[in-house]
């Protein structure tokens, strides 16, 4: 394959695209028409048939398959049939429709699926018979709308569920995959300061071996029931009080502990040292970046990113000035000054609309969960009703 030349592709029709290939790209990207252009490689009509054994000539410069990795929006399911003769690495697809597929004599060996609110139902393979058998299955968006059939194959799941901006609503709760039961290896993953994730919803899988978990998570003394824990790792969590000691995993092999709670976090960085000098032989493990809540919120929890770049600009610089502020304070008279001069700011700035006004809303609730001075959220909420003008 020329990658200095443009390439014809008899995706949906004879000779149908013309794309260019830059060198080192192992991926391929298909969107729907009406979706922007310059973050794919093709847009399709999203009902089209695709003619997927149009990539069969193509290899990479060392011989494998090309693509490696396709990412796909669209409904057509000719992908599976597909690689029951060739191969894929990766495979991510988003259906803008209800669908029901079974990946039995599949070769994909790492599935992504996303939900947009549609039911989608998944047969597993029953078991690993080709080299790319499928590994790891991860399942993102509204995953309450997936379901999953499987006899006895346990692949690597990951969860990224579509949970809610709004750190003050009830836990979520991960819904019930009977047929996942007995699965070893798990990895969930939630914003840092959204809805928090109830750990109680991972009891599901009570034979877990390994655990990533990545987030704003909650309940964390319900981990200690999950008894067969080997590898466990939390990542950008902002809350870990009442985290288990680490040696109530009597086989735990490796802890991770990476932009976590500050508080937490020490003790966990002292346990881990103990359980070094205890003799007990571990795979890597760490604990780093201890984090404060002020970081959290003022790296990574900025609800302004979307605006317009200079409304952003100004509305982030006072969103931090009021962090840094809110977290010193000492009354509720200091932490509604903090919140009115934000307000005041984000008044003077054009073009405020409906979801600019549900941004602000968030960073409010943000901003009094940080504070040490504790302000019911409905109090939170009137002073942000009484002062905006947009």
């Amino acid at each position: 394959m020329d990658r200095n030349k443009p390439i014809d592709l008899s995706l949906t029709s004879t000779n149908s695209h013309s794309i260019k290939v830059a060198a080192g790209q192992g991926s391929f990207s298909i969107g729907e028409i009406g979706m922007d252009k310059k973050k794919f490689d093709v847009l399709v009509e999203k009902d089209v048939p695709i003619y997927w054994n149009t990539f069969d000539p193509f290899t990479t410069p060392a011989g494998s398959h090309w693509p490696r990795f396709f990412y796909y929006y669209g409904n057509d399911i000719g992908f599976l049939e597909w690689s029951k003769n060739r191969a894929i690495e990766e495979f991510f697809w988003q259906p803008s429709k209800p669908v029901n597929i079974d990946l039995n004599t599949t070769q994909i060996g790492n599935f992504s699926v996303r939900s947009n609110k549609n039911p989608i139902k998944i047969t597993l393979p029953e078991e690993n018979e080709h080299h790319y058998g499928l590994r790891s299955l991860s399942l993102l968006g509204d995953i309450e709308e997936i379901e999953i059939v499987s006899k006895n194959i346990k692949p690597h799941i990951r969860l990224y569920p579509n949970v809610k901006s709004n750190k003050s609503l009830s836990p979520y709760q991960l819904p019930v995959f009977n047929d996942l039961a007995e699965i070893t290896l798990l990895d969930v993953a939630v914003d840092p300061l959204g809805q928090v994730l109830d750990c109680a919803s991972l009891l599901q899988f009570p034979n877990l071996k390994s655990l990533n978990l990545t987030g704003n998570i909650s309940n964390v003394n319900r981990l200690a029931e999950l008894k067969k824990l080997e590898s466990l790792a939390v990542r950008y969590t902002p809350n870990l009080e009442n985290f288990p000691p680490l040696t109530t995993w009597g086989g735990l092999r490796s802890f991770i502990g990476w932009n976590i709670d500050a508080t937490a976090g020490k003790k966990l960085k002292a346990e881990l040292k103990l359980l070094m000098k205890s003799g007990r032989e571990l795979e890597y493990s760490s604990v780093s970046k201890l984090r404060s809540m002020v970081w959290f919120m003022t790296e990574y929890g900025i609800p302004f990113a979307n605006w317009e770049s200079k409304n952003a600009k100004i509305a982030t610089k006072a969103y931090k000035a009021a962090v840094q502020e809110i977290a010193q304070a000492k009354t509720v008279v200091e932490v509604e000054r903090s919140i009115a001069t934000l307000i005041t700011i984000i008044n003077q700035l054009p073009n405020i609309e409906t979801v600019e006004r549900e941004d602000t809303a968030v960073a409010i609730q943000q901003l009094i969960g940080a504070s040490s001075v504790k302000i019911p959220m409905e109090t939170a909420d009137n002073w942000f009703d009484e002062m905006r003008d947009f």
